[in-house]
């Protein structure tokens, strides 16, 4: 999943080590921050080269980003849709399970809006991604997205469960559209850039680093990675 992640934002520090799998990634930011601009750059990276990829979210996304890289072919491999609900986001996964030809890459947004419908929501998510996972043909690649703070005290250890990666983004304090990116990755040196989002959509990259701050408890609870 961080291979998809670097596809749309190009190598940053070290190389993550090739005998470390690639996990499922959750990216965690703020409102405002670009987590669904992330996810669908990271769909159309690699123009019309790229893997097939199924964004869920609960609504659509206000635009689409660049990122194919001028390819229009990046688009016709990105499938969008909309599941209102937790139940329907059952439905949704355990179609996708059943497909002849998968996606090669899963994107998942808003999961702060799924998680809310009571404390044993996150786990039941992580239920249903741990079950399309072990489909006999599951997606390759899984990257998900979640609004910080989450709407519950316990949701980020639930969820780290399952997602042992991490991208948190961190707008810069008093600098509009501009947001540190950190890819925490287990086993495996964090890297980091910098994004500017552009007035109309575009998104400018950088290398930033990768250490620094980023490690405090984001439940804001104290709870840190227990549970």
């Amino acid at each position: 999943m961080a291979a998809a992640l670097e596809r749309a934002l190009g190598p940053a520090g070290p190389e993550a080590d090739a005998s470390v799998p690639e996990a499922p990634l959750l990216v965690l930011g703020p409102a405002g921050s670009g987590r669904t601009a992330l996810l669908l750059r990271a769909a159309l990276a690699g123009g019309g080269d790229g893997p097939r990829a199924l964004f869920l979210a609960p609504s659509a996304p206000s635009r689409l980003p660049e990122g194919g890289g001028g390819d229009p072919r990046a688009l016709q491999r990105l499938e969008l849709r909309y599941p209102p609900t937790l139940a329907a986001l059952a439905q949704e996964l355990g179609a996708m399970a059943a497909r002849a030809r998968p996606p090669g890459l899963l994107l998942l947004d808003g999961l702060e809006h799924y998680i809310q419908g009571g404390p044993s929501a996150p786990a039941r998510l992580a239920a249903l991604l741990l079950e399309a996972s072990r489909a006999p043909r599951p997606p390759a690649r899984l990257l998900a997205a979640l609004r910080v703070p989450p709407p519950g005290p316990r949701v980020l250890p639930v969820l780290r469960r399952y997602f042992p990666a991490e991208c948190r983004l961190r707008p810069l304090p008093g600098v509009p559209l501009r947001v540190n990116v950190r890819l925490v990755l287990p086993g495996s040196v964090p890297r980091g850039w910098r994004l500017r989002f552009e007035p109309h959509g575009g998104l400018n990259v950088t290398p930033g680093p990768g250490d620094g701050d980023g490690d405090e408890d984001e439940d804001g609870d104290g709870s840190g990675d227990e549970g």
